[in-house]
């Protein structure tokens, strides 16, 4: 899903995020990076074709870098619903304490706003595939119910968007309490057993997140 980077190209994704971090992504121009990290503009062509590309390379190797690290806590943590409740808190953490949001939103507010919403679908769509793989190994590890996985996962995927750029509404997730108190109510249950139709067909043979509530 996420592509390999030698030593080069670590180097110059690093100077581009550092640049982005200074001036924003519009300021941050080729010639910028290319001092920033020691080599010529046509190195940084011939590796990613421009500024569009480089800037979205850089992006996308954040997002693999908190994709990875989901996963290290996800393999040390004991039981699926703790395994869920500290990846999910851990991601939705970072979508608001990310220097790439917070940094961004400091110096060039209205950029990062724009960044994220009309070329936010990249970042969802990666997020998708992540989690619809990740549910799609807990069903045949037999610790998750049978269902189609792609919509839990861009129900979650876009959950985690909307915090990013929403922050302050309903659940205070800056408090660690209700950030678990609705991951365990809410999500836990959700990636669990899925979403049911309407029609009382499932994504499993096991009850509904509602229907175990309203039993309960």
């Amino acid at each position: 899903m996420f592509r390999t980077y030698d030593e080069v190209d670590e180097r110059i994704l690093d100077a581009t995020l550092g640049r982005i971090l200074q001036v924003g992504i519009r300021r941050s121009s080729l010639d910028d990076i290319a001092r920033r990290c020691g080599l010529n503009r046509v190195t940084l062509y011939r590796r990613f074709s421009g500024k569009n590309a480089l800037i979205e390379a850089a992006l996308s190797r954040e997002i693999a870098r908190i994709l990875a690290e989901a996963t290290a806590i996800a393999s040390t943590t004991e039981g699926v619903d703790a395994q869920i409740e500290e990846t999910v808190l851990f991601v939705l953490r970072l979508t608001r304490t990310h220097p790439l949001v917070t940094q961004l939103l400091a110096v060039a507010p209205e950029e990062a706003l724009g960044f994220y919403t009309v070329r936010g679908e990249e970042m969802v769509s990666q997020g998708i595939d992540y989690i619809a793989g990740v549910l799609t190994a807990g069903q045949e590890q037999g610790v998750l119910a049978r269902y189609d996985p792609r919509p839990v996962a861009e129900l979650v995927a876009r959950m985690a968007h909307s915090l990013m750029l929403t922050p302050s509404a309903g659940i205070d997730f800056d408090d660690e309490q209700s950030a678990r108190a609705f991951i365990r109510t809410t999500i836990v249950p959700l990636m669990k057993y899925g979403v049911r139709s309407g029609t009382g067909e499932a994504g499993g043979e096991e009850p509904s997140p509602a229907e175990r509530a309203a039993g309960a």
